[in-house]
């Protein structure tokens, strides 16, 4: 043979590692590079860049509206979507046969893989003016509606992951349970959700981190509008995320100048944010695999 077996696994190795190293590398000198333009911000505004409500462009640049708008938009979103997804993770992995589970878990990793554009199409055409007509509003563009269609991107998502976490819990524990009189649905409640329980919450942590980083379908239904709304619960008003903010404004900033420093400012936080809960939601996974 002209490679031996081991050679092969041991080139393989070097090169799953090289290529982990890479990434892993590119992901620090990218938050090095958030970090180093986005210094000049935090000098002229301090730690009103964060809480502060105006931005205006030459002027003042505060985050608060579009860190309130992220916050409300993917926190709502996930508590829309979370009790029908672990719902249908249930269903998929508990009482649907073999052949159905493939066919639902590869509908669902479809949907999962759609264009965020296209989500974004379907909210402007679709969502918002049933919003709009629904309650009686001027505009159908309002954070409820980039709730809505976020939550509808991340719910594949969500119910694939946590399908996974359930299907890995051992069988055992279900043939004990059902062994001590326990039916189906008993067993799922008391013995299987226990045990599925951190990857539970890794399907949903990483269902978070995808709903923050999420831009141009929430972009076109938002609103756009630079301002927490008055009162703070309005979920009818429009309103700004820093993925839908970034969108509008970055061509426009490029390379030099406040404004480019304040947007990179905002990129800075949401890094932050999502990369500690992908990072959670992998803890998470892992800690569900290994039990």
């Amino acid at each position: 043979m002209l490679f031996k077996p081991r050679s092969i696994a041991v080139f393989f190795r070097i090169l799953v590692t090289a290529l982990a190293l890479t990434a892993t590398g590119l992901i620090v000198l990218f938050f090095l590079f958030l970090v180093k333009e986005s210094v000049p911000v935090f000098q002229a505004e301090g730690a009103r860049f964060l809480t502060g409500g105006d931005w205006w462009v030459g002027e003042s640049y505060g985050a608060g509206p579009m860190i309130f708008g992220s916050a409300v938009v993917t926190l709502l979103a996930l508590a829309m979507v979370l009790p029908f997804a672990l719902a249908g993770a249930v269903v998929a992995s508990e009482f649907l046969s073999p052949r159905l589970r493939w066919a639902m878990k590869s509908l669902m990793e479809l949907f999962a893989g759609v264009p965020g554009i296209i989500y974004g199409l379907l909210g402007v055409g679709v969502l918002a003016p049933a919003v709009k007509d629904f309650f009686g509003l001027i505009d159908g563009n309002t954070l409820l509606t980039a709730a809505l269609l976020l939550g509808l991107m991340v719910f594949p998502t969500i119910l694939t992951l946590a399908d996974d976490a359930l299907h890995a819990v051992p069988g055992k524990y279900r043939d004990q349970a059902q062994g001590l009189g326990l039916s189906r649905l008993e067993t799922v409640r008391a013995v299987v959700l226990p045990q599925a329980r951190a990857g539970l919450l890794g399907a949903v942590f990483l269902g978070l981190g995808r709903a923050m980083g999420e831009t141009i379908a929430v972009m076109l239904v938002i609103g756009g509008r630079d301002q927490v709304p008055s009162p703070w619960y309005n979920l009818f008003a429009p309103g700004q995320s820093i993925p839908s903010k970034l969108g509008r404004e970055a061509a426009e900033a490029v390379g030099a100048g406040l404004h480019w420093n304040a947007l990179l400012g905002l990129g800075l936080v949401l890094f932050l944010m999502v990369l500690g809960v992908t990072v959670a939601g992998q803890l998470f996974l892992n800690k569900g695999r290994a039990t």
